[in-house]
Parts: structure tokens; C-alpha cells; sequence
């Protein structure tokens, strides 16, 4: 029944899948093809040529409750192959061999001279103008949104040093992130407003320049001693910033921080503790005050010592630093060390989110696997139909509850799948240099007979997923679970 002109019944309804890539559509053909409505058969947006940022935002705003279009649609010329072509997968691969290469020779080049001399303002230029280059490349390509980051293919041939590869890998994932999650808008003068995603770049790239003066073991399991000179890395890194003026404060503010994407006072893997940053800025700063012509490098670290102590930041700042964290996780895992080879890309992506619990929010992991993820792995999900994963949820009182489900679903978000609950377990806490779940305790299992139905996308609530089961990766519990649903 229909409740006014702009609202139709539901049954005269199908879901329209509302992604990245069918926006970036609609960008490209500078149109909305059709009208599309909220579940309830309300007129969201008309179709209509030229639409604006804010059409745009308007729909971005229902996608988890769903977009929907009218099925006699599909009669009006409107195959199904071609709606469906509104949002299917794009296979577009972003960078340029030659480019890509030559941005991680160039990488190369300054992590040698660093070994040798401090950094420099004609460096920091250089940075700046090969970091602008690669996000206008990316940027201008029409499928930037929802093309392949063919990354990994490129840097298998590039023949470049492993932290150049790092440097390169990290800061390109950590532009598609920002780049996918805060679009790039005009500022007054009609030009694009950049600012934020070059800040986050110009740190993601010079975040570890502090290896270049630390002499580390080449090991997988490093030692208490080894593993406080590595946490240091982020002030050094910092402190080899500021004789550039032209790194800003908030870049280095990035780099200072970049391991500590866990908000709050409860357990995490944040480093340096806060009190050994504050420690050693206060120890620089007095020295440079006793020096003249240093009041710009006093009041940089003044300005640290500020955020440090009062634990003040923006929840921009703070996914920043999150993206960044990321992003070197990633580059990292991918990468061939001296104890192991690379991972590839749907496994390094599983690994870090099933060690994501004591490290990174909800909203950190979304940014990564529901906004750049497929595009890491040839646009395949790393969460699908059937597979086993287990969330974590906080009641009331602050207790964390596990369960172990099956996908039922998976739509636009894979870290928001409809779920059936199979039962619940309890996790085995390890730390050793970092807090993890090592495991979990299959002699403490508890079967929902209800099998519970968990439709994430529609659940405010705190649960997440924090752990894929994969054969690979846990044979064990994978096993265990496999035979369990089956009996059950």
C-alpha cells in the first residue's frame, strides 16, 4: 500500500548493492541511472544527471540500513547484467610499473644517505614532490575507488632493498586508506584540499627512518634488550625530522605516535610507553634551549610534550595513526624477511586481523578490509559464506564475550556479515613482547542450541569480528569447529 508519491510498496523492491565501485560508476557517467529508496520504500534520490557531493552524501548515509530500486526497472531497458555491471568488481590496476619502481629507487637512495647524514630540507622537497605525484596518479585514475593495488606485483621486480620495499608498500596502502575512507574535496579556491592525505603520507613514508641509525638483529624472535631498542624507532624517527622545517608538527606527530593506535588506559601493544616519550623530548628539548637559533625545533617538541601529557588528540589523528600502523603491518607481512618468505596478501590481511584485538578498534580494522582489503587481494574477500570467524562483544559490565560463528552472509562490509552463532569459547592470553591471543581453549566451549542469527550490518552494538579460522593458519581449531558444526 502506497503511503504517498515518493514512497512505493516493498514487495515492488530489490536491493541495489550500494559499493564503491557502482559510486565510482555514477561519478564516471556523471549520473544516477536510477531512483533508489530506503527499505521502507521511501524516495531516497530520484535519478538525475549531474548529481552533487551532497546526492552523494546523502546515500552514503543509508548503506548499512540498504539502498533499494524499483524490480520493474529491470523491464525498462535495464538488463540485469547491466545493473549488475553498476556494481561489479573493477579489475583496473592503479599504479604504473615504471613510476611505482622508480618512487622505490628513489626510497632507496635517501635510506642509504641516511645512514651517513642527518636529513635535510632539500630530502624532505624531494619526498614531498614524489609523494604529491603518486596520490595525483591515483587520484586521476577513474577507477581509483575500486581498482586492484597491484603493489605487491610491481615490488617483486622493482629489485630494491627490503626497507625501501617496506617504505613504498606503506605509504601507497596508507594513501588508499585515507584516500577511501576521507575523499579529496575542493577547498575556496575550487582547488583540491590535499593537506590531510599528504600529512598522512609524508609520515607513513619517513615513519621508520630511525632503523637507518639503529643496528638490529636480523631475527624473528627478538630479545627483551633488542626489542626496547625497537621501540625507540618513533622518536628517532621524530627527532630526525626536525631540522627540516618543512616537515610540519602534525607529520611528526604521526611519526612519533605511529605505533600507538590503541585509544585508552587498558591493555594494549602501544609503544613507547608515554612516560618514555615524554622522558626523552624533555631531555632534547632542554638541551636545544641552550642553543640559539633552535626556538622553531623547541617549540615542535614543546607542542609534543603538550599532546603527550594531557593524552590530547582528534579522532582524525588518531585513525591516522591507526592507518599508518596498519599500513607498515601489512607492508611488513608481505615482505620476504631474512627468518621467513612473504606472506600473501589474503593471508597477511587474515594475520593481522586475527592479532588486531589487543592492537586496533572495530573502526581501524573496517578501514582496512572494508575499504581497500579486495583491493589488496585481486578483489577477493578474505571473510566469505561458510567460513568460521569469532567475535568478541562487551556487556555492561565490561566483560568481553567470544563466539565462535558461521558466515550466513557477506554484502558491501565483510567485517559486518550476518552470522549463526555455534557456540562460545574462551581465549588463551600470551605475552610475550606484545599482548596476542595465542589460542583458544577448546576444553571451554559452550554450544548455543538457539543458533543465534548475528546480522552485523545491522547491529549497533559492540561486537566485532577479531579472528578468522582458517585451516591454514590454525589447523587445530579449524578441525575442532569443522567437525563440531558438522555433528551438531
Amino acid at each position: 500500500m502506497l503511503n504517498g508519491p515518493n514512497q512505493v510498496s516493498k514487495d515492488q523492491l530489490a536491493k541495489f548493492e550500494l559499493t564503491e565501485e557502482s559510486l565510482n560508476s555514477f561519478r564516471k557517467n556523471n549520473s544516477i541511472p536510477l531512483d533508489l529508496y530506503n527499505k521502507d520504500g521511501q524516495i531516497l534520490i530520484h535519478k538525475k544527471k549531474n548529481p552533487t557531493v551532497d546526492d552523494f552524501g546523502k546515500l552514503l548515509k543509508f548503506e548499512l540500513q540498504g539502498v533499494y530500486f524499483l524490480v520493474s526497472e529491470l523491464n525498462k531497458g535495464k538488463s540485469p547484467s547491466k545493473l549488475a555491471e553498476l556494481s561489479k568488481s573493477q579489475t583496473v590496476k592503479l599504479f604504473d610499473q615504471e613510476k611505482t619502481a622508480k618512487f622505490a629507487r628513489q626510497s632507496a637512495t635517501l635510506i642509504e644517505d641516511l645512514r651517513k647524514t642527518s636529513f635535510s630540507s632539500d630530502q624532505a622537497i624531494m619526498v614531498d614532490r614524489s609523494i604529491n605525484e603518486i596520490l595525483t596518479d591515483f587520484t586521476s585514475n577513474p577507477d581509483f575507488e575500486s581498482g586492484i593495488f597491484n603493489i605487491l606485483e610491481i615490488l617483486s621486480v622493482a629489485g630494491v632493498p627490503l626497507e625501501s620495499e617496506l617504505m613504498t608498500k606503506r605509504t601507497i596502502v596508507a594513501m588508499g586508506m585515507k584516500v577511501r575512507t576521507k575523499k579529496i574535496v575542493e577547498d575556496s579556491n575550487k582547488k583540491p584540499d590535499k593537506k590531510d592525505h599528504l600529512t598522512l603520507m609524508m609520515a607513513s613514508y619517513l615513519a621508520d627512518v630511525g632503523y637507518t641509525k639503529l643496528d638490529i638483529k636480523e631475527h624473528p624472535k627478538l630479545s627483551k634488550e633488542d626489542y626496547a631498542i625497537v621501540q625507540q624507532h618513533p622518536i628517532i624517527s621524530y627527532l630526525m625530522t626536525l631540522n627540516a622545517p618543512e616537515i610540519s608538527t602534525d607529520v611528526r606527530t604521526l611519526i612519533l605516535n605511529h605505533h600507538r593506535p590503541y585509544r585508552g588506559s587498558g591493555v594494549n601493544n602501544n609503544f613507547p610507553d608515554t612516560r618514555n616519550i615524554f622522558t626523552k623530548l624533555m631531555s632534547v628539548r632542554d638541551k636545544y634551549n641552550k642553543e640559539i637559533g633552535k626556538e622553531r625545533i623547541v617549540n615542535d617538541i614543546e607542542k609534543q610534550l603538550h599532546l603527550q601529557e594531557n593524552n590530547v588528540s582528534s579522532s582524525s589523528r588518531e585513525e591516522d595513526i591507526a592507518i599508518l600502523s596498519l599500513a607498515s603491518e601489512y607492508a611488513s607481512l608481505t615482505s620476504n624477511q631474512a627468518w621467513r618468505p612473504a606472506f600473501k596478501s589474503s593471508t597477511a590481511l587474515k594475520m593481522i586481523l586475527n592479532d588486531s584485538f589487543f592492537s586496533y578498534s572495530n573502526k581501524n580494522i573496517r578501514h582496512l578490509l572494508d575499504y581497500v582489503g579486495s583491493s589488496l587481494t585481486n578483489n577477493q574477500n578474505i571473510i566469505n559464506v561458510g567460513d568460521f570467524i569469532i567475535t568478541a562483544a562487551m556487556d555492561s559490565e565490561k566483560h568481553v564475550h567470544f563466539d565462535i560463528c558461521e558466515v550466513l552472509e557477506v554484502d558491501r562490509f565483510q567485517t559486518r556479515p550476518k552470522l549463526q552463532r555455534i557456540c562460545t569459547i574462551k581465549p588463551i592470553f600470551k605475552k610475550l613482547n606484545k599482548y596476542r591471543i595465542a589460542d583458544f581453549d577448546l576444553n571451554h566451549i559452550r554450544i548455543d542450541k538457539r543458533k543465534a542469527i548475528i546480522d552485523l550490518s545491522h547491529t549497533a552494538g559492540s561486537t566485532r569480528v577479531i579472528y578468522i579460522i582458517d585451516r591454514e593458519l590454525n589447523e587445530p581449531l579449524f578441525n575442532a569447529v569443522y567437525k563440531m558444526n558438522k555433528a551438531s
